[in-house]
């Protein structure tokens, strides 16, 4: 009966062991799932935000301060998940016949095209893969323009 008892503490050393190593694999990818999953939010939310930044851009094509007023849409529109990007970067062009054009010339039916572009920053929280630290994202949204000279 004695040499079964040292067995079995033995035993639940191994298990011990054993366990660990599965949870790190476990917390690793349950990690990686969520990191994925928050640079593909952040990213639809780039896109979102782009999609709205032109929008106002080929409404309000004819003001002075186009450029300043489309980058606070988009930078409105992103709230606190811009914190997530650096070198956040937003601007607005326009095309006329194919000939690229400051956006107070166009007319409508002309061309709006709002670029965004940034650096993502992950979390890094994954205990055994090391992801890379940075991302550069570009989105750009083109739109037919409403309004016009």
């Amino acid at each position: 009966m004695v040499v079964r008892k040292i067995g079995a503490k033995r035993s639940r050393g191994a298990v011990a062991v054993e366990t660990a190593f599965v949870m790190i694999l476990f917390t690793s990818v349950i990690f990686g799932i969520f990191e994925f999953c928050r640079f593909f939010m952040d990213w639809n939310i780039m896109n979102n935000a782009a999609r709205e930044g032109c929008r106002y851009a080929v409404v309000n094509n004819t003001s002075s301060t186009i450029s300043t007023d489309v980058a606070t849409t988009v930078n409105t529109f992103m709230g606190s998940e811009a914190s997530s990007f650096s070198n956040l970067t937003v601007t607005v062009s326009g095309t006329h016949n194919g000939v690229s054009t400051a956006v107070n010339n166009l007319s409508a039916g002309d061309m709006v095209t709002v670029t965004v572009s940034g650096t993502y920053k992950f979390m890094n929280v994954i205990p055994i893969y090391k992801m890379p630290t940075t991302l550069t994202i570009t989105t750009a949204v083109t739109m037919g323009c409403e309004g016009g000279t």
